[in-house]
């Protein structure tokens, strides 16, 4: 890809009330059912941030997360933000080669996940995060329909502060950054590491001709075995601007990935 100078930076909006700029970061270490995210989306005609960062499989939890909806833009030339118990920032130390996203908050430990959708949370928890991110190949296209950008795929490594008990962790990692108006059709997309490889595809539409109820899987959001040799080992939802980001950690023979399905 040729990729303007530029393009690791924030972007101005196009002026249309639905545009976003999104930089989304994923890792998988599937060997130990490990796996999260931190996503931070920029709504400048809203004049918020959110920022969504969650982790699965760590210390007995099946959920650990942090949902802001209401953080300040941030200042021009910066990606750090500030808000009640909550300070992240985004740094790109080399354009498309590595980046670093640091958190200290305080978030929740969830047994169910839904529950992010009702609004019963569960155990308040003292959550840092400190990531790098390290490219391995040429960047992808935006893996979100309608918008520009485009897509790293490499390494994550780094450290995860829970309460006062510290974990290393690196495994697969992809960092996603587009901007624009998405397409708000329900969509998937996924990214996944295969016998060593790393293999990432971009779904597009959801099909349900062959019987899939994409609103029970929301719904119910279910774990285990649910193909065979392919397991799901826990969700992060999240939702804005009245649609539901249902994410999945898979994990099979060949290694790990994430789903997610935009409802």
């Amino acid at each position: 890809m040729n990729l303007p100078v530029g393009s690791e930076t924030l972007h101005e909006t196009n002026g249309d009330p639905n545009w976003v700029e999104v930089w989304d970061n994923w890792f998988a270490i599937p060997e130990d059912g490990i796996g999260g995210y931190v996503r931070l989306t920029v709504r400048p005609h809203d004049g918020v941030c959110w920022y969504w960062g969650s982790i699965i499989g760590l210390a007995g939890h099946p959920l650990i997360t942090v949902l802001a909806d209401d953080l300040p833009l941030p200042q021009k030339g910066s990606m750090e933000l500030r808000g009640p118990a909550i300070w992240t920032e985004t740094t790109v130390l080399r354009p498309f080669e590595h980046l670093t996203t640091d958190l200290e908050a305080f978030g929740v430990a969830i047994d169910q996940p839904t529950d992010v959708w009702t609004g019963a949370f569960g155990e308040r928890v003292a959550l840092g995060l400190e990531f790098d991110w390290d490219t391995e190949g040429s960047p992808g296209p935006s893996p979100v329909a309608g918008t520009a950008g485009y897509r790293l795929v490499g390494q994550m490594h780094g450290e995860v502060l829970l309460n006062e008990t510290r974990w290393e962790l690196e495994g697969m990692g992809v960092r996603d950054h587009w901007w624009g108006v998405p397409d708000s059709t329900p969509t998937w997309r996924a990214w996944a590491g295969r016998d060593g490889e790393f293999v990432h595809s971009d779904g597009g539409r959801i099909d349900t001709s062959d019987g899939l109820d994409i609103n029970s899987i929301i719904r119910d959001l279910p774990v285990g075995e649910v193909h065979p040799g392919l397991t799901v080992a826990g969700w992060a939802p999240a939702g804005g601007a009245g649609r539901r980001h249902a994410r999945a950690l898979l994990i099979d023979e060949r290694g790990g990935g994430w789903l997610e399905i935009v409802r």
